[in-house]
């Protein structure tokens, strides 16, 4: 089974807030391992625009950090409700730096997510927000995701906890708009963008680092113990997500 990764944090005053869904309440529990004193507010079925006002009661001076992975919830065919969202998010950030998401869900009356997370990319590309790249780590390894094909494994939580961290880790570090996910092969020909250029973060292409990781996966024998314990019964105790648009 896989245990996540604990990413190096040293708070400095800069507060992590997590705004998130039932995502988070699996993930929160791997989250308060890997970033000690991270506050998460997660709640089944959240959409971002509810997550707004939560964030907006939430928020306060010592949070240096905005982690804000909401859409799943968000209706497929109204990209321009998550844009609103997280336009809202950016105005009450100020100068925080934010983490947002990638999405992955079922289509809804046969519209899928890439609207959703067109929106989620081109936030990024503009704010300078770092990614969480989750839709990439689950096309690349499936058996994170749940039946339901939304919701994470135990070990999918983890995972998503890691990305989290890591993101917020580029945050800390004062790093430009990137995703984490899934490393992509460095090119030694490619020039950087001139500097009158900003450059709109792309989701990275998978890479034979997922074979590393997937392994990675099979090979850990060591139990996760307590965090895995309370991930599940997180994510499971009051019964599945009402999934977007299912009877």
């Amino acid at each position: 089974m896989f245990a996540p990764c604990a990413v190096a944090f040293q708070a400095g005053g800069d507060a992590v807030l997590v705004i998130g869904d039932s995502l988070e309440v699996g993930s929160g529990p791997y989250l308060h391992g890997a970033l000690p004193g991270v506050s998460v507010d997660a709640e089944k079925g959240r959409t971002s625009s509810q997550g707004v006002r939560v964030l907006a009661e939430r928020l306060r001076s010592g949070h240096g950090v905005i982690v804000f992975p909401l859409g799943t919830n968000d209706s497929p065919s109204n990209p321009a409700g998550l844009a609103a969202s997280l336009a809202a998010v950016r105005q009450l950030a100020g100068d925080r730096c934010i983490v947002v998401a990638t999405l992955v869900r079922p289509p809804v009356g046969g519209v899928s997510v890439a609207g959703l997370n067109r929106v989620v990319e081109q936030f990024a590309g503009q704010t300078g927000a770092q990614v969480a790249d989750w839709r990439s780590v689950v096309r690349s390894i499936p058996s994170l995701l749940g039946g339901d094909g939304v919701h994470a494994t135990g070990e999918g939580y983890g995972v998503r906890a890691t990305l989290l961290a890591e993101a917020v880790q580029n945050c800390l570090l004062g790093g430009a708009a990137g995703v984490s996910g899934i490393p992509a092969p460095r090119d030694p020909n490619a020039r950087p963008p001139g500097p009158s250029r900003r450059a709109e973060p792309a989701l990275l292409p998978v890479s034979a680092a997922v074979d590393a990781f997937a392994s990675a996966l099979t090979r850990a024998a060591a139990p996760i113990g307590a965090a895995l314990h309370a991930a599940e019964t997180a994510a499971t105790k009051a019964g599945p997500e009402p999934v977007l648009g299912a009877p």
